[in-house]
C-alpha cells in the first residue's frame, strides 16, 4: 500500500489557483457552459483596459458562444501585433453531469509530488483511502480549466500590461469542438497563437491529428428463449480508459472489446470447446442486450430525439466499463459464471499494472426483452471483435508518435433504437490518406455483417511547421535551465487540437503552438494536475509572451 498524504489543494502562482477553484464550483459540461462564460465576463470587467470584442450572453449556436477579448498595448508596444492566446471552456464529465461543484483535494504519494484530483461525494469522507481509484474519483477539468485561469490570471498581471493581448475563450471543445469550428474569423487579428490546452509541462505541441467519427448500425432478429432459460447481467467496470488519443497506445484495455472477448470465448457456436475437469468451457448464450452509455447519456439521446435533434454519446475516451444482458440455460448458471470469473481473472493478470482496479460483476436479474436469435447474436460479437481499435501504426519518421489510431467508443443499448444495433467509433490520423483507407476497411467490415457504416464530424489536420518563428520562440524559453533545460521537447501529438481549425481559418498567416502543464488521465475519474507543473507552466507562458517583443 502506497504512502497517501492528503493535502491543501492550493498551488501556484495564487491568481491560477484562485480562478481555477472558482472553475471547479461552475457547471460547465461541453454544450452547457453558460456558468463559465457568465464568470468569464464577470472577471473581465473588473480588470483595467480590456475590451470586449464579442460576447453574447444568451447565444445557442456553439460558434456565437465564445469570448473574444483584446487588451491594447502600452508605451513601446502601443501599436505593436497581439499575441492571441486560447483555452476551452468545457470539460468531460466523468462519471456523470452531476459531479458539480466538483470536491478538490491534494495529496502526494510516498512524498513525491503534489498532486490535485477530484472525488466523488460519496468518496470524500476518506481520500486516503479512494485517491487513487479512478471509481471513486471524477474528472478534475483541468482540462482545460487551467488554460481558462491561467488567461484571467495574464490579464490581471500589471508585469504584462504593457504588451497587447488577445484572447480567445471556446466551448464545445470536447464535443465536436464547435466554438473553434464555428466562430466568426474576422474577430481575431492576432497571428501569433498560444493554445493553453497541452497536458505534458516540458512539451510544446506545433502539429496534431484529425479526426473523424463513424457509427455502423444494423437491425438483429429477435427470437424467444424457452422457461428453461435465466437472464444473467454481465459487467465489466473500473478499467484505467483515458484521452483516446493520448492514451491510445497506453496498452489500456478497452471494457467494450473485453466483454466481447469473454462472450466469445464462452460462446459454444463460436468457441467450441467442450472441457471435462478444470478449464474454461463454452456455452449456448444469447445476447439481449449491450450498451456502455450512462443512464443520463441516455435520457440526453432521448431528449434530444424529442426535439428532433442527434445527440451523439461520448466518443474521445476509452471505454471504462460495458454491461451485457445474456440469456443462458439455468442448468449452466453456476458454471457460466465460474468461468466469466475464471476468463477475467487471467486477463487482468496479463493485464497488469495498467489495469489494477479492472473488476467484473455478473448477477442474475428479472428481464423481459426478448433475446437475439443465434445468428444475430453471433454476428454482433463478431463484428465487435472485428471492428478496429487502438494504434493502427506509427508515423514512420517520429516513430515515438501514432499516426492513426481508431477508439471503440460507445455501444447503445437495443431499445433505445428500436430494435437496432448502433456502435460509434473515433479515428484519429495525422495523415488524411490512412484516415480514408480506414475509413474503407470499417466500411467493408460493416458490409461483411450487413451493417451500414456512416462516418461525420470531421475535424483538420494540424500540419507541423518546423520553421515556426514561435515554435524556436518557445523552444528557447523552455530550454532555461529555470525551467526545463534539456528536457525540453517538441512534437506533435495524436489529438484533436483546436488548433487545426485556427490553421485551417487563416493558414500560413498564422503561427501557433500549444503549451500547458502535466494533466494525467485526463477524461477519467483518475485525471489528476501535477500541482508544481503549474507555475513552471504560468512563467513559460509570460516569457513566450516577451520574447516576441
Amino acid at each position: 500500500m502506497s504512502d497517501i498524504e492528503i493535502l491543501d489543494d492550493s498551488f501556484e502562482p495564487k491568481a491560477v489557483h484562485d480562478h481555477f477553484m472558482e472553475l471547479t464550483g461552475l457547471r460547465h459540461p461541453s454544450g452547457d457552459e453558460d456558468e463559465v462564460r457568465k464568470h468569464v465576463a464577470d472577471c473581465i470587467k473588473k480588470i483595467e483596459g480590456v475590451e470586449f470584442l464579442y460576447y453574447e450572453p444568451d447565444a445557442k449556436y456553439p460558434g456565437k458562444r465564445v469570448i473574444v477579448l483584446r487588451r491594447k498595448g502600452s508605451g513601446n508596444y502601443a501599436s505593436a501585433p497581439y499575441v492571441t492566446l486560447q483555452a476551452h471552456m468545457d470539460m468531460v464529465c466523468s462519471p456523470d453531469k452531476n459531479i458539480f461543484p466538483l470536491h478538490i483535494f491534494g495529496y502526494s504519494e510516498n512524498k513525491g509530488p503534489k498532486w490535485i484530483k477530484a472525488l466523488k461525494e460519496s468518496s470524500i469522507s476518506s481520500p486516503e483511502e479512494n485517491i487513487q481509484d479512478p471509481d471513486k474519483g471524477t474528472t478534475l477539468g483541468a482540462d482545460d480549466g487551467i488554460g481558462v485561469a491561467t488567461m484571467l490570471a495574464i490579464l490581471e498581471d500589471s508585469e504584462l500590461k504593457q504588451y497587447p493581448i488577445e484572447c480567445l475563450f471556446t466551448v464545445q471543445e470536447e464535443t465536436d469542438m464547435g466554438g473553434a469550428a464555428n466562430y466568426d474569423k474576422n474577430l481575431l487579428i492576432g497571428r501569433r497563437y498560444i493554445n493553453l490546452d497541452a497536458e505534458v509541462a516540458n512539451t510544446i505541441i506545433y502539429g496534431s491529428a484529425g479526426g473523424r467519427t463513424v457509427q455502423y448500425e444494423g437491425d438483429v432478429t429477435l427470437l424467444p428463449v424457452t422457461e428453461d432459460f435465466i437472464t444473467l447481467e454481465l459487467s465489466v467496470l473500473n478499467l484505467r480508459g483515458g484521452h483516446s488519443g493520448v492514451n491510445i497506445n497506453n496498452g489500456r484495455l478497452n471494457a467494450i472489446k473485453v466483454l466481447t472477448g469473454v462472450l466469445i470465448r464462452l460462446n459454444k457456436r463460436l468457441t467450441n470447446l467442450d472441457v471435462t475437469g478444470e478449464g474454461i468451457r463454452s456455452y449456448d448464450l444469447r445476447l439481449i442486450s449491450m450498451n456502455s452509455l450512462t443512464d443520463q447519456e441516455i435520457e440526453e439521446i432521448i431528449e434530444a430525439r424529442k426535439k428532433g435533434d442527434i445527440k451523439i454519446p461520448t466518443v474521445n475516451k476509452i471505454p471504462t466499463w460495458a454491461k451485457a444482458r445474456i440469456a443462458i440455460q439455468r442448468a449452466e448458471n453456476y458454471d457460466f459464471k465460474d468461468d466469466f470469473d475464471a476468463y477475467c481473472e487471467a486477463l487482468k493478470a496479463q493485464s497488469q499494472p495498467e489495469e489494477d482496479t479492472f473488476c467484473w460483476k455478473v448477477e442474475e436479474i428479472n428481464s423481459v426483452q426478448t433475446p437475439l436469435d443465434e445468428a444475430s447474436t453471433d454476428a454482433l460479437l463478431c463484428l465487435l471483435q472485428q471492428i478496429p481499435n487502438g494504434v493502427i501504426h506509427m508515423i514512420p519518421s517520429r516513430p515515438e508518435v501514432v499516426e492513426i489510431s481508431s477508439n471503440l467508443a460507445a455501444i447503445e443499448p437495443i431499445e433505445l433504437n428500436d430494435g437496432k444495433v448502433v456502435i460509434m467509433s473515433l479515428n484519429r490520423s495525422s495523415n488524411s490518406d490512412s484516415m480514408e483507407a480506414l475509413i474503407q476497411i470499417q466500411e467493408n467490415i460493416g458490409k461483411l455483417f450487413k451493417y451500414d457504416v456512416k462516418n461525420f464530424d470531421p475535424y483538420p489536420i494540424w500540419q507541423p511547421d518546423d520553421n515556426s518563428v514561435l515554435l524556436n520562440k518557445a523552444k528557447d524559453v523552455y530550454r532555461d535551465k529555470e525551467l526545463y533545460g534539456d528536457e525540453t521537447r517538441a512534437t506533435v501529438i495524436h489529438a484533436g487540437l483546436e488548433c487545426s481549425y485556427i490553421v485551417q481559418n487563416y493558414g500560413d498567416e498564422i503561427d501557433c503552438i500549444s503549451i500547458g502543464p502535466t494533466i494525467v488521465n485526463p477524461h477519467t475519474g483518475g485525471e489528476r494536475l501535477q500541482a508544481d507543473t503549474v507555475g513552471t507552466f504560468y512563467k513559460a507562458v509570460t516569457r513566450i509572451i516577451q520574447s516576441l517583443f
